[in-house]
């Protein structure tokens, strides 16, 4: 497998400012990945572990395994998150907002497994599957060759038909991460893009609070293995090809895919596709896994989904289901035109535990989200709306 990465993502979320080599693993902006390069030597024979190559190794013991490294995901050092064979990494068109974390993601079968696909959401797995997602933070975000500091990796694990969340934790020296069920609270260290010394929270979910963002009617599901978001163009050895297409090439579905330029897609919410497509592609990705019919936020009354159609639904001129310091006093979720009488800008943009959303766990503002959405808002054509007088 040869280098891996987003096209065009230069200008993508800022996820992380880390960049894509051929030596090393690592991922960019929108979390695609580059392998490590062709060339190395990471045969057995150098260290006698049957293991050390680039072919995984069977796992054995009960799961969830104590250190990440048990599973043998990634050519050593595992912190590099270089994947080893049958280790396949993927990208999301519109990333969540993790405080600026930079992300890896990697999908892995069991032996012969394949995926079930659909032209939407409700890909099915075969029972043994791991979808794994590291985060991490740049020393310096004006430099992304100055490294990063790896934070956790978070696996989802199809047993018995259902989804399990497991979390490891990076020790300092960052040679592993450990199992962790409580959560944790970490103190991460930066040089922001002003070139500034900077020291922030980053909050570890407990296993509990996966249910917040990945549970639907009782049961969790993934978010960002769907048909719209893996439906991009990325880059391989050099050469643009649609991901989804690279992934049936090789051999992870059980059919042929249709037509991809007749599938849905998000985009990029910082790139150049049109005001509304970018907005209504980040509220998916951050807000839809709540807002959404068996969400957590279902009863709110409002979907986030991008191929919602209905304007009401997706907060336009809508008057919110409860009042309090919420609303910040403004009547409508989106009040076209005016972004600072909008409950939804008023809501993003807080950190206040009672107001702000995403309620977890969040801990900086998306500044260029904020401004996305107040742009997209204040772009509405009021008179569509002639009865919504904020």
């Amino acid at each position: 497998m040869g280098v891996v990465a987003a096209c065009g993502d230069a200008g993508g979320a800022t996820e992380g400012t880390s960049s894509p080599t051929s030596t090393t693993s690592t991922t960019d902006t929108t979390g695609a990945i580059a392998t490590t390069d062709p060339g190395t030597d990471t045969t057995a024979p150098t260290t006698g572990d049957p293991c050390a190559g680039t072919t995984r190794c069977p796992v054995e013991g009960e799961w969830p395994l104590p250190k990440l490294s048990d599973y043998d995901f990634f050519v050593e050092p595992t912190v590099d998150l270089a994947p080893k064979d049958g280790v396949v990494p993927y990208t999301v068109a519109a990333p969540l907002w993790s405080d600026a974390a930079g992300k890896g993601r990697f999908i892995v079968l069991p032996e012969g497994g394949k995926i079930g696909f659909t032209d939407g959401e409700g890909w099915s797995f075969p029972d043994g599957t791991t979808i794994i997602k590291s985060f991490w933070f740049d020393h310096d975000r004006r430099d992304a060759a100055a490294g990063r500091r790896m934070i956790e990796t978070r696996l989802l694990v199809r047993e018995a038909g259902a989804w399990k969340s497991f979390t490891y934790l990076w020790d300092d020296a960052q040679t592993e991460a450990t199992l962790l069920k409580i959560g944790k609270r970490v103190d991460v260290e930066f040089i922001d893009e002003a070139g500034v010394a900077q020291v922030e929270e980053y909050i570890v979910p407990n296993l509990d609070q996966c249910g917040s963002c990945h549970e639907r009617d009782d049961t969790s599901e993934l978010l960002g293995v769907i048909t719209h978001q893996l439906n991009m163009e990325i880059e391989v050895d050099g050469q643009a090809v649609n991901q989804l297409e690279w992934m049936a090439s090789q051999d992870m579905f059980s059919g042929a895919l249709p037509d991809v330029q007749t599938l849905p897609r998000l985009v990029d919410p910082f790139g150049d596709e049109p005001l509304e497509t970018r907005a209504r592609s980040y509220l998916h990705a951050n807000c839809s896994h709540c807002h959404r019919l068996g969400g957590g936020a279902g009863k709110s009354g409002l979907v986030f989904l991008a191929w919602e159609e209905v304007h009401a639904k997706f907060g336009v001129c809508k008057v919110p289901a409860a009042a309090g310091p919420g609303t910040g006093g403004n009547d409508y979720d989106i009040a076209p035109r005016h972004p600072e009488k909008s409950i939804v800008a008023f809501r993003m943009n807080s950190l206040d535990p009672e107001i702000k959303m995403p309620e977890l766990p969040n801990r900086v503002i998306d500044k260029r989200g904020v401004a996305l959405i107040e742009a997209w808002i204040a772009g509405m054509d009021a008179a569509t709306y002639p009865d919504c007088k904020p």
